[in-house]
Protein backbone atom coordinates (compact mmCIF):
# COMPACT_ATOMS: atom_id res chain seq x y z
CA UNK A 1 0.00 0.00 0.00
CA UNK A 2 0.91 3.38 -1.22
CA UNK A 3 2.34 5.92 2.07
CA UNK A 4 2.10 9.75 1.69
CA UNK A 5 5.20 11.63 2.76
CA UNK A 6 4.09 14.85 3.78
CA UNK A 7 5.74 17.73 4.13
CA UNK A 8 7.85 18.03 7.36
CA UNK A 9 8.05 20.80 10.42
CA UNK A 10 11.62 21.56 10.49
CA UNK A 11 11.31 24.91 12.70
CA UNK A 12 9.40 25.85 15.12
CA UNK A 13 7.65 28.74 13.11
CA UNK A 14 7.38 26.79 10.46
CA UNK A 15 3.60 26.86 8.44
CA UNK A 16 4.66 25.30 5.27
CA UNK A 17 7.58 24.53 2.72
CA UNK A 18 8.54 25.00 -0.65
CA UNK A 19 10.03 22.32 -2.56
CA UNK A 20 12.75 23.63 -4.39
CA UNK A 21 14.17 20.51 -6.43
CA UNK A 22 13.23 16.50 -5.65
CA UNK A 23 16.33 14.11 -5.57
CA UNK A 24 14.46 11.28 -6.16
CA UNK A 25 12.15 10.72 -9.32
CA UNK A 26 8.91 8.82 -10.08
CA UNK A 27 10.15 4.86 -10.56
CA UNK A 28 13.14 5.53 -8.15
CA UNK A 29 14.32 3.16 -5.52
CA UNK A 30 13.92 5.04 -2.23
CA UNK A 31 15.80 3.74 0.99
CA UNK A 32 15.52 5.10 4.76
CA UNK A 33 17.63 8.13 5.99
CA UNK A 34 18.20 9.00 1.84
CA UNK A 35 17.68 12.23 0.42
CA UNK A 36 14.46 12.98 -0.86
CA UNK A 37 14.27 16.77 -1.80
CA UNK A 38 15.29 20.22 -0.88
CA UNK A 39 12.93 22.26 1.05
CA UNK A 40 12.46 25.72 1.78
CA UNK A 41 10.69 26.81 5.09
CA UNK A 42 10.84 29.88 6.44
CA UNK A 43 14.21 30.53 8.05
CA UNK A 44 16.82 28.09 6.19
CA UNK A 45 16.91 25.78 3.02
CA UNK A 46 16.99 21.97 4.39
CA UNK A 47 17.53 18.63 3.00
CA UNK A 48 14.75 16.13 3.49
CA UNK A 49 15.30 12.72 4.60
CA UNK A 50 13.21 9.63 3.66
CA UNK A 51 11.36 8.12 6.43
CA UNK A 52 10.11 5.29 3.89
CA UNK A 53 11.51 3.02 1.83
CA UNK A 54 10.24 1.31 -1.32
CA UNK A 55 9.85 2.93 -4.59
CA UNK A 56 9.02 6.76 -5.25
CA UNK A 57 5.37 6.32 -6.82
CA UNK A 58 4.26 9.85 -7.30
CA UNK A 59 5.47 13.74 -7.10
CA UNK A 60 2.32 15.48 -5.64
CA UNK A 61 4.50 18.71 -5.03
CA UNK A 62 6.70 20.18 -8.43
CA UNK A 63 9.68 21.89 -7.90
CA UNK A 64 8.73 25.68 -6.95
CA UNK A 65 5.80 24.37 -5.28
CA UNK A 66 4.41 25.11 -1.95
CA UNK A 67 2.62 22.79 0.98
CA UNK A 68 1.67 23.31 4.14
CA UNK A 69 2.88 21.72 7.46
CA UNK A 70 1.95 17.93 6.76
CA UNK A 71 0.25 17.75 3.62
CA UNK A 72 1.49 15.19 1.70
CA UNK A 73 4.08 16.09 -0.93
CA UNK A 74 5.21 12.28 -2.62
CA UNK A 75 3.74 8.80 -2.52
CA UNK A 76 6.39 5.69 -1.86
CA UNK A 77 5.20 2.19 -1.86
CA UNK A 78 5.73 -0.89 -3.90
CA UNK A 79 6.91 -0.91 -7.10
CA UNK A 80 4.27 -3.05 -8.75
CA UNK A 81 2.06 -0.61 -7.71
CA UNK A 82 3.49 1.65 -10.86
CA UNK A 83 0.99 2.52 -13.38
CA UNK A 84 -1.94 1.25 -11.14
CA UNK A 85 -4.49 2.92 -8.94
CA UNK A 86 -2.89 2.60 -5.30
CA UNK A 87 -4.62 2.54 -2.37
CA UNK A 88 -3.31 5.44 0.18
CA UNK A 89 -2.49 4.78 3.85
CA UNK A 90 -2.76 8.43 5.85
CA UNK A 91 -4.43 10.50 8.09
CA UNK A 92 -6.26 12.99 7.39
CA UNK A 93 -4.12 15.68 6.27
CA UNK A 94 -4.71 19.63 6.61
CA UNK A 95 -5.86 21.32 3.52
CA UNK A 96 -3.02 22.85 1.11
CA UNK A 97 -2.13 25.20 -1.52
CA UNK A 98 -0.04 22.54 -2.64
CA UNK A 99 1.14 22.75 -6.88
CA UNK A 100 0.85 19.33 -8.25
CA UNK A 101 3.82 17.67 -10.24
CA UNK A 102 1.41 17.90 -12.81
CA UNK A 103 -2.24 18.13 -13.97
CA UNK A 104 -2.85 14.49 -13.65
CA UNK A 105 -1.51 13.90 -10.78
CA UNK A 106 -3.61 15.55 -8.67
CA UNK A 107 -6.13 12.57 -6.06
CA UNK A 108 -9.40 12.21 -6.56
CA UNK A 109 -11.66 13.51 -4.32
CA UNK A 110 -12.40 10.74 -1.57
CA UNK A 111 -14.91 10.98 1.50
CA UNK A 112 -14.00 10.27 4.63
CA UNK A 113 -15.68 10.04 8.10
CA UNK A 114 -13.51 12.41 9.88
CA UNK A 115 -11.28 9.94 11.39
CA UNK A 116 -7.71 10.30 11.71
CA UNK A 117 -6.44 7.03 12.60
CA UNK A 118 -7.92 4.74 9.75
CA UNK A 119 -6.70 4.24 6.46
CA UNK A 120 -8.57 5.92 3.34
CA UNK A 121 -8.38 4.73 0.22
CA UNK A 122 -7.91 7.66 -2.86
CA UNK A 123 -8.79 7.10 -6.85
CA UNK A 124 -5.28 8.00 -8.04
CA UNK A 125 -4.31 8.17 -12.28
CA UNK A 126 -1.91 5.92 -13.58
CA UNK A 127 1.65 6.48 -12.76
CA UNK A 128 4.56 6.13 -15.29
CA UNK A 129 8.05 6.24 -14.93
CA UNK A 130 8.99 9.69 -16.35
CA UNK A 131 11.96 12.11 -17.90
CA UNK A 132 13.56 13.15 -14.34
CA UNK A 133 11.75 16.58 -13.65
CA UNK A 134 14.98 18.19 -13.09
CA UNK A 135 16.57 17.92 -16.24
CA UNK A 136 16.79 21.16 -17.36
CA UNK A 137 17.16 22.38 -13.91
CA UNK A 138 20.33 24.32 -13.25
CA UNK A 139 22.61 22.77 -10.41
CA UNK A 140 23.25 25.37 -7.60
CA UNK A 141 23.59 25.12 -3.40
CA UNK A 142 21.46 26.28 -1.30
CA UNK A 143 22.99 28.81 0.15
CA UNK A 144 23.83 30.52 -3.96
CA UNK A 145 19.87 29.74 -4.92
CA UNK A 146 19.25 31.87 -1.65
CA UNK A 147 21.95 34.70 -2.07
CA UNK A 148 21.14 34.76 -5.84
CA UNK A 149 17.11 35.22 -4.93
CA UNK A 150 18.15 37.76 -2.39
CA UNK A 151 20.59 40.26 -4.74
CA UNK A 152 17.76 39.56 -7.48
CA UNK A 153 20.42 37.82 -10.14
CA UNK A 154 19.43 34.97 -12.76
CA UNK A 155 20.91 31.95 -11.46
CA UNK A 156 20.78 30.30 -15.53
CA UNK A 157 23.47 33.48 -16.28
CA UNK A 158 26.57 32.75 -13.35
CA UNK A 159 28.54 30.23 -14.16
CA UNK A 160 29.49 27.38 -11.81
CA UNK A 161 32.55 26.14 -10.91
CA UNK A 162 31.48 23.57 -8.21
CA UNK A 163 31.82 19.90 -8.90
CA UNK A 164 29.69 19.37 -11.65
CA UNK A 165 29.24 22.50 -12.69
CA UNK A 166 26.85 23.42 -9.16
CA UNK A 167 26.47 27.13 -8.31
CA UNK A 168 28.44 28.08 -5.39
CA UNK A 169 28.23 30.78 -2.91
CA UNK A 170 31.74 32.68 -4.70
CA UNK A 171 29.43 32.25 -8.31
CA UNK A 172 27.39 34.59 -7.18
CA UNK A 173 29.49 36.98 -5.16
CA UNK A 174 31.65 37.11 -8.37
CA UNK A 175 28.38 37.87 -10.55
CA UNK A 176 27.28 40.16 -7.95
CA UNK A 177 30.87 42.19 -8.17
CA UNK A 178 30.63 42.22 -12.09
CA UNK A 179 26.96 43.58 -11.91
CA UNK A 180 27.95 46.43 -10.12
CA UNK A 181 30.95 47.34 -11.94
CA UNK A 182 28.87 47.19 -14.89
CA UNK A 183 27.89 50.64 -14.02
CA UNK A 184 24.41 50.24 -15.69
CA UNK A 185 21.88 52.36 -14.01
CA UNK A 186 19.49 49.51 -14.87
CA UNK A 187 21.01 47.17 -12.79
CA UNK A 188 22.73 49.31 -9.53
CA UNK A 189 19.94 50.03 -7.15
CA UNK A 190 18.61 53.60 -6.43
CA UNK A 191 16.68 55.00 -4.11
CA UNK A 192 13.22 54.46 -5.50
CA UNK A 193 13.76 50.95 -5.77
CA UNK A 194 11.22 48.85 -3.49
CA UNK A 195 12.66 45.11 -2.69
CA UNK A 196 10.32 42.81 -1.12
CA UNK A 197 11.16 40.76 2.03
CA UNK A 198 12.91 37.23 1.37
CA UNK A 199 10.53 34.49 3.06
CA UNK A 200 13.31 34.61 6.20
CA UNK A 201 12.68 38.32 6.36
CA UNK A 202 9.23 38.30 6.41
CA UNK A 203 9.29 35.43 9.47
CA UNK A 204 11.68 37.44 11.45
CA UNK A 205 9.39 40.92 10.39
CA UNK A 206 6.27 39.27 11.53
CA UNK A 207 7.57 37.34 14.50
CA UNK A 208 9.57 40.32 16.05
CA UNK A 209 6.45 42.27 15.76
CA UNK A 210 4.20 40.02 17.17
CA UNK A 211 6.87 39.60 20.30
CA UNK A 212 7.00 43.41 21.34
CA UNK A 213 3.25 44.26 20.45
CA UNK A 214 2.23 40.79 22.87
CA UNK A 215 5.05 40.34 25.19
CA UNK A 216 5.32 42.57 27.75
CA UNK A 217 9.24 42.94 28.00
CA UNK A 218 11.28 44.40 30.77
CA UNK A 219 14.96 44.90 31.70
CA UNK A 220 17.35 44.32 33.50
CA UNK A 221 21.20 45.44 32.94
CA UNK A 222 24.12 44.25 35.42
CA UNK A 223 28.36 44.22 34.87
CA UNK A 224 30.45 41.28 34.78
CA UNK A 225 34.17 40.81 35.93
CA UNK A 226 35.27 38.61 33.01
CA UNK A 227 38.97 39.15 33.98
CA UNK A 228 38.85 35.35 35.22
CA UNK A 229 37.12 34.10 32.46
CA UNK A 230 40.04 35.95 29.88
CA UNK A 231 42.56 34.17 32.09
CA UNK A 232 40.92 30.18 32.11
CA UNK A 233 40.14 30.46 28.39
CA UNK A 234 43.87 31.63 27.55
CA UNK A 235 44.92 28.20 30.23
CA UNK A 236 42.34 25.54 28.83
CA UNK A 237 42.94 26.92 24.68
CA UNK A 238 47.07 26.44 25.52
CA UNK A 239 45.60 22.75 26.74
CA UNK A 240 43.15 22.07 24.06
CA UNK A 241 43.38 20.85 20.41
CA UNK A 242 42.09 23.56 17.84
CA UNK A 243 38.44 22.53 17.24
CA UNK A 244 38.21 22.26 21.23
CA UNK A 245 39.17 25.96 21.95
CA UNK A 246 36.67 27.98 23.38
CA UNK A 247 34.86 31.49 22.78
CA UNK A 248 33.94 33.76 25.14
CA UNK A 249 30.59 32.89 24.29
CA UNK A 250 30.59 29.20 24.83
CA UNK A 251 31.64 29.94 28.08
CA UNK A 252 28.49 32.65 27.98
CA UNK A 253 26.26 29.66 26.70
CA UNK A 254 27.85 26.92 29.45
CA UNK A 255 27.09 29.38 32.81
CA UNK A 256 23.34 30.32 31.01
CA UNK A 257 22.65 26.69 31.41
CA UNK A 258 23.63 25.98 34.85
CA UNK A 259 22.01 29.13 36.32
CA UNK A 260 18.60 28.19 33.78
CA UNK A 261 18.69 25.10 35.86
CA UNK A 262 18.13 26.81 38.98
CA UNK A 263 15.64 29.06 37.87
CA UNK A 264 13.25 27.09 36.42
CA UNK A 265 11.04 30.07 35.52
CA UNK A 266 13.79 32.15 33.36
CA UNK A 267 14.07 28.04 31.63
CA UNK A 268 9.75 28.47 30.95
CA UNK A 269 7.66 29.07 28.20
CA UNK A 270 4.48 30.78 28.14
CA UNK A 271 2.34 28.87 25.68
CA UNK A 272 -1.29 29.15 25.20
CA UNK A 273 -2.43 30.79 28.70
CA UNK A 274 -0.49 28.22 30.60
CA UNK A 275 3.41 27.57 32.28
CA UNK A 276 5.38 25.21 30.36
CA UNK A 277 8.53 24.09 32.21
CA UNK A 278 11.79 22.83 30.68
CA UNK A 279 13.63 20.02 31.58
CA UNK A 280 16.87 20.68 29.64
CA UNK A 281 18.79 23.90 28.76
CA UNK A 282 18.94 24.16 24.67
CA UNK A 283 20.37 27.15 23.94
CA UNK A 284 19.21 29.14 20.79
CA UNK A 285 22.41 31.02 19.18
CA UNK A 286 21.60 34.00 17.30
CA UNK A 287 23.63 34.12 14.16
CA UNK A 288 23.79 36.78 11.37
CA UNK A 289 23.18 35.23 7.81
CA UNK A 290 23.07 37.16 4.36
CA UNK A 291 19.77 39.44 5.00
CA UNK A 292 18.62 38.12 7.89
CA UNK A 293 19.30 35.91 11.45
CA UNK A 294 18.68 32.68 12.18
CA UNK A 295 18.52 31.29 15.75
CA UNK A 296 19.89 27.18 15.61
CA UNK A 297 19.46 25.56 18.97
CA UNK A 298 22.34 23.83 21.06
CA UNK A 299 20.02 20.98 23.19
CA UNK A 300 21.52 20.12 26.12
CA UNK A 301 23.78 22.57 27.19
CA UNK A 302 23.22 21.88 31.03
CA UNK A 303 24.71 18.32 30.52
CA UNK A 304 27.83 18.57 28.36
CA UNK A 305 31.32 19.36 29.08
CA UNK A 306 32.26 23.04 27.88
CA UNK A 307 34.72 21.68 25.44
CA UNK A 308 32.40 19.69 23.62
CA UNK A 309 29.89 22.51 23.85
CA UNK A 310 32.24 24.37 21.94
CA UNK A 311 33.17 21.90 19.53
CA UNK A 312 29.00 21.61 18.90
CA UNK A 313 28.81 24.79 18.37
CA UNK A 314 31.22 25.59 16.18
CA UNK A 315 29.72 23.02 13.57
CA UNK A 316 26.47 24.21 14.24
CA UNK A 317 27.39 27.74 13.24
CA UNK A 318 29.10 27.21 10.71
CA UNK A 319 25.91 25.03 9.24
CA UNK A 320 23.81 28.01 9.78
CA UNK A 321 26.11 30.33 7.84
CA UNK A 322 26.84 28.17 4.87
CA UNK A 323 22.76 27.68 4.89
CA UNK A 324 23.10 23.88 5.27
CA UNK A 325 21.06 23.37 8.55
CA UNK A 326 19.20 19.58 8.90
CA UNK A 327 16.18 19.21 10.68
CA UNK A 328 16.00 19.72 13.58
CA UNK A 329 19.06 22.80 14.39
CA UNK A 330 16.45 25.38 14.29
CA UNK A 331 14.12 24.13 16.88
CA UNK A 332 13.43 22.83 20.40
CA UNK A 333 15.25 26.34 21.70
CA UNK A 334 14.03 26.93 25.87
CA UNK A 335 16.29 30.02 25.62
CA UNK A 336 18.24 32.26 23.51
CA UNK A 337 21.90 34.57 23.76
CA UNK A 338 22.26 37.21 21.40
CA UNK A 339 25.83 38.30 21.27
CA UNK A 340 26.95 41.42 19.45
CA UNK A 341 30.21 41.99 21.62
CA UNK A 342 32.26 40.92 18.35
CA UNK A 343 30.79 44.49 17.28
CA UNK A 344 32.50 46.43 19.36
CA UNK A 345 29.16 47.16 20.79
CA UNK A 346 28.99 47.68 24.74
CA UNK A 347 25.23 47.07 26.12
CA UNK A 348 21.85 46.28 24.42
CA UNK A 349 18.24 45.28 24.67
CA UNK A 350 17.11 41.81 22.63
CA UNK A 351 13.80 41.10 21.67
CA UNK A 352 12.37 37.64 23.61
CA UNK A 353 11.37 35.19 21.30
CA UNK A 354 7.95 33.65 21.84
CA UNK A 355 7.42 31.23 23.60
CA UNK A 356 10.69 31.41 25.41
CA UNK A 357 10.27 33.82 28.67
CA UNK A 358 13.95 35.80 28.33
CA UNK A 359 17.43 35.87 25.74
CA UNK A 360 20.51 36.97 27.35
CA UNK A 361 22.08 40.07 25.13
CA UNK A 362 26.03 40.04 25.60
CA UNK A 363 28.31 43.27 24.77
CA UNK A 364 31.73 43.54 24.34
CA UNK A 365 34.97 43.24 26.80
CA UNK A 366 36.83 46.16 27.47
CA UNK A 367 39.11 47.01 30.22
CA UNK A 368 37.52 49.21 32.71
CA UNK A 369 38.58 51.19 35.82
CA UNK A 370 36.50 49.73 38.92
CA UNK A 371 37.12 49.54 42.72
CA UNK A 372 38.63 46.69 44.63
CA UNK A 373 39.60 46.53 47.73
CA UNK A 374 39.56 50.29 47.85
CA UNK A 375 41.99 51.02 45.07
CA UNK A 376 41.11 51.72 41.58
CA UNK A 377 42.18 48.92 39.05
CA UNK A 378 41.52 47.56 35.67
CA UNK A 379 39.58 44.92 34.90
CA UNK A 380 37.94 43.24 32.21
CA UNK A 381 34.33 44.01 32.05
CA UNK A 382 31.98 43.20 30.21
CA UNK A 383 27.94 44.15 30.23
CA UNK A 384 24.60 40.98 30.60
CA UNK A 385 21.13 42.58 29.62
CA UNK A 386 18.13 39.94 29.96
CA UNK A 387 14.77 41.13 28.25
CA UNK A 388 12.45 39.02 29.83
CA UNK A 389 8.39 38.19 29.52
CA UNK A 390 6.57 39.32 32.91
CA UNK A 391 4.32 37.03 32.21
CA UNK A 392 6.14 33.83 33.82
CA UNK A 393 9.53 35.82 34.30
CA UNK A 394 8.92 38.64 37.18
CA UNK A 395 11.55 40.99 38.37
CA UNK A 396 13.06 39.10 41.57
CA UNK A 397 13.59 35.76 40.02
CA UNK A 398 15.15 37.51 36.95
CA UNK A 399 17.32 39.26 38.82
CA UNK A 400 18.11 36.29 41.22
CA UNK A 401 18.88 34.33 37.80
CA UNK A 402 20.94 36.96 36.26
CA UNK A 403 22.76 37.55 39.45
CA UNK A 404 23.84 33.45 39.44
CA UNK A 405 24.88 33.72 35.93
CA UNK A 406 27.11 36.57 37.03
CA UNK A 407 28.77 34.32 39.71
CA UNK A 408 28.76 31.38 37.39
CA UNK A 409 31.01 33.81 35.23
CA UNK A 410 33.11 35.19 37.53
CA UNK A 411 33.98 31.74 39.03
CA UNK A 412 34.83 30.38 35.60
CA UNK A 413 36.57 27.39 36.78
CA UNK A 414 33.20 26.14 37.83
CA UNK A 415 32.15 25.36 34.37
CA UNK A 416 34.89 22.66 33.60
CA UNK A 417 33.25 20.65 36.36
Amino acid sequence: MAREVPMPRLSDTMEEGKVLQWYKHVGDSVKKGELLAEIETDKAVMDLESVEEGTLLQLLVAEGGSAALGAPIALVGEESELGQEVSVATANAPETDATPATESAQPGNAETDGSTSAATTASLPVITAATPAASGRIKASPLARRMAAEQGLDLAKIKGTGPGGRIVKDDVENAARTVAAADDPAALPSESDVASPSRMQATIIRRMLESKTTVPHFYLTLEVDMSAAKAMRAEVNAAWSEEERISFNDIVIRATALSLMRHPDANGSYRDGGFVYHQEANIGIAVAVPNGLLVPVLKNCDTKPLRQLAVEAKVLVERTREGKNRPGDLEGGTFTVSNLGMFGVRDFYAIVNPPQSAIIAVGGIEPRPVVRDGEIVARDIMYLSISADHRILYGAPAAEFLRDLKDLLENPYNLLI
